[in-house]
């Protein structure tokens, strides 16, 4: 493939050349199809192609973003001719006289439909006996090394859970990592919050209780995706952070009892903060489905969940299910064990791994763990950003 003169592509993302356009076809209809080197075949629409040509009218050149608006190109608008040029790249006619593009081969392999659907990566499923420990990385050299910090997020993304260790006590530095990933997200516990216990606590987390294992905020219309979690200090006994994958859990109760599966994916449940200073409420079922069936996200928290209110034998599927998710969330096989230690830095995936604690005395030393929240969509911008970097 001959790399001269490639066109820019509507966004700054990379897009490797894997194949050759061996044959452009103009379809009766004005779409477009192109047979590849590598023996797939896919076809384009031909307003697809047009909104996202590289021309200076139709992209703005600096933010790769479309100028025109879906309204700018006729509704009889159809591809005339279409035709490699020694780069490898496409150009192509339209009917209203215009010559677009011209198009990177890799973008156009990238987003042409073929017969074969393409499905997001699926996520590593664990137990604790798969996975007792966390994927962990040492943090001075994450923060230094874009590789080492990208493999962390990697793993944050695929397991739902990823450690930094050896990380500096410094007063910011949590709010240093953040930056290097996205922005945090403030909610109802403020910008960033200590675990510390509290005279008057807002949550159950302010106190030296156990804690099962829970997702944070699903009292939200949309929960956070992230949180962040620094050991700075901990010489006290007990306190031992859980860490269960709730993909896991729901995909075991779908292979052991598709009915209280779907009951799980089907009734609504509420919850509600109940603290005396804000009153959150929201709704949803506690597993998350996409299109095709795979698990998206997990909404539970035991202790803030507002009365059911349903005939009662939608109450009596629902219990069953719940009590068989809550069941399976706090069996120690699917609970990961570990012990927060001065440096730590714990990440995880708030509507996927579950988190929670054993008990804890806190008269015996000194315990400062301090958190943050953020989001997904923080988390995959940084992936590809570091990756067109790499």
């Amino acid at each position: 493939m001959k790399d001269l003169d490639l066109p820019l592509t509507p966004d700054f993302d990379p897009w490797p050349i894997t194949a050759e356009i061996t044959e452009a076809v103009v379809l009766a209809d004005g779409n477009l199809r192109l047979i590849w080197s590598d023996a797939t075949s896919a076809t384009y629409h031909r307003l697809l192609l047009a909104e996202n040509s590289t021309d200076p009218e139709t992209l703005h050149q600096l933010s790769r973003e479309t100028v025109l608006s879906p309204l700018d190109f006729p509704e009889w608008l159809a591809i005339t001719e279409a035709y490699t040029l020694p780069s490898g790249a496409l150009a192509l006619s339209f009917s209203d006289g215009i010559a677009r593009g011209p198009y990177h081969p890799g973008w156009l392999h990238a987003h042409g439909f073929t017969d074969q659907p393409t499905a997001a990566p699926a996520p590593i499923l664990w137990r604790a006996e798969d996975q007792p420990d966390p994927p962990s990385f040492d943090g001075p050299e994450a923060l230094k090394d874009p590789s080492t910090f990208h493999a962390w997020l990697c793993a944050l993304r695929d397991y739902g859970v990823a450690c930094l260790r050896n990380l500096p006590n410094r007063d910011g530095l949590l709010e240093e990592v953040l930056d290097k990933i996205g922005t945090i997200r403030l909610t109802n516990f403020g910008r960033m919050f200590a675990l510390e216990i509290q005279d008057d606590p807002t949550s159950n987390a302010y106190t030296s209780h156990a804690l099962p294992p829970h997702m944070d905020l699903c009292t939200r219309e949309c929960p956070p995706g992230l949180q962040f979690l620094f050991c700075r200090a901990n010489t006290t006994t007990g306190g031992a952070g859980l860490y269960t994958d709730a993909y896991r859990v729901a995909e075991d109760i779908r292979a052991q009892d598709p009915d209280l599966f779907a009951t799980l994916c089907e009734v609504e449940w509420s919850y509600n903060n109940r603290a005396k200073g804000t009153s959150y409420k929201a709704s949803g079922p506690m597993v998350n489905l996409d299109a095709s069936g795979q698990i998206t996200s997990v909404r539970y928290e035991t202790w803030l969940l507002a009365p059911l209110v349903a005939d009662l034998e939608t109450q009596e599927r629902a219990y069953t299910a719940y009590r068989a998710f809550a069941a399976h969330a706090a069996d120690p096989r699917y609970c990961m064990e570990v012990r927060y230690e001065a440096g730590d830095l714990f990440a995880f995936d708030n509507r996927r791994a579950l988190h929670g604690r054993s008990a804890y005395d806190a008269a015996g030393g000194a315990r400062f763990i301090e958190g943050v929240y953020s989001d997904r969509d923080d988390l995959h911008s940084a992936i590809r950003v570091l990756e067109r970097a790499l």
